[in-house]
């Protein structure tokens, strides 16, 4: 892989990292208007990355050695890395985010008249309270 190349991939790698930070700060305010205008730059990166050809079956042995050896690749795998965790967080907040969604739907789509929710008084403590007054079926 030549200087240019890693040069030019090290840019990739940065801004991918930028943009997971980017979009892990919009999925925590549950902003996902942020969140989808960040999602057509990552994918073009991605597939950018993706159409690098960095296999070892394309670089002879001295040019490999060279690049394993140079220190921006050093910095382009510890960025991937980065990467790697960040995208593994954000999704698991995306699924954390789902769960919690997932939760409040069946709550409210549950239709057993004998069901209780818990709701705090205006003293903070917690009062059971059948379900068909809040579902509207009294």
């Amino acid at each position: 892989m030549q200087s240019k190349s890693l040069t030019e991939t090290l840019r990739f790698v940065r801004r991918l990292d930028s943009l997971l930070i980017e979009e892990f700060e919009a999925l925590k305010k549950q902003n996902l208007e942020i969140f989808e205008t960040l999602q057509p730059e990552k994918v073009k990166i991605l597939e950018a990355l993706a159409g690098l050809d960095v296999s070892a079956e394309n670089l002879d042995h001295p040019k490999l050695q060279q690049t394993l050896n140079d220190p921006t690749w050093n910095e382009i795998t510890d960025i991937l890395e980065r990467c790697k965790r960040s995208h593994q967080r954000n999704e698991l907040l995306i699924s954390k985010q789902l769960d919690s969604i997932r939760g409040a739907l069946s709550a409210l789509q549950d239709q057993d008249p004998s069901a209780t929710v818990e709701l705090y008084t205006k003293l903070g403590k917690t009062q059971a309270t059948r379900r068909s007054i809040l579902s509207g079926d009294a």
